[in-house]
């Protein structure tokens, strides 16, 4: 898979983070708009665009004010329940990155709501441990998360490199019994091309 992601700062003072994939004929645009304070996530809104063979689109309308989440699937909004705790798929990530950031134990796990289609799902990362995976720009030292659900119907793993503000550098996930991968081929933080140093390797 041929992952592509960006975190930038808008006009308006937002962050827009960006995941763009293509495997094969088929592939998805999904971005997430939210607002940062003190480290703290509040999602704002979320789109899915499934892009070749994949048509589908999913939407989601976060409003704070009303403690309420407006969620677009197949043709029809619904309403869902907004808690502090609540993200997007990909904000969740984030907001994961950020708490590691500020000093969080990463070994205590993390647990988070997610917002999907027409329900909060419920899920809990835990700690694997530290690792060193080979990528296109070496050797690098990152720590593993799991992602558990309420059900076992998936098998989510992501790397973290800390030397890099805990940037996401390695995800699979196992779905039905296939496998999806993506391992960081290049990275760059403020315009700069992020390389490996001998105290890193």
């Amino acid at each position: 898979m041929d992952l592509e992601r960006s975190l930038k700062l808008t006009e308006k003072g937002d962050y827009l983070l960006t995941n763009q994939a293509k495997i094969l004929l088929a592939g998805f645009i999904e971005t997430s708009v939210f607002e940062q304070h003190d480290g703290t996530i509040q999602a704002k809104r979320y789109v899915y665009q499934g892009t070749g063979l994949i048509s589908q689109k999913r939407e989601l309308l976060f409003d704070p004010e009303l403690n309420s989440i407006k969620s677009y699937d197949k043709g029809a909004w619904h309403d869902l329940d907004l808690t502090p705790m609540t993200y997007d798929r990909v904000s969740q990530l984030e907001q994961l990155r950020l708490s590691l950031i500020q000093g969080a134990d990463p070994k205590m796990g993390f647990a988070v709501e997610i917002a999907d289609r027409k329900k909060i799902k419920h899920y809990k990362l835990d700690f694997v441990g530290e690792e060193i995976i080979e990528t296109d720009l070496g050797p690098i030292p990152t720590i593993r998360f799991q992602r558990g659900a309420e059900d076992d119907e998936r098998e989510s793993n992501i790397w973290l490199a800390p030397a890099w503000d805990f940037l996401m550098v390695k995800t699979t996930h196992v779905e039905d019994g296939t496998l999806i991968a993506a391992t960081v081929s290049k990275a760059y933080l403020d315009g700069q091309a992020l390389s490996i140093t001998p105290e890193e390797e």
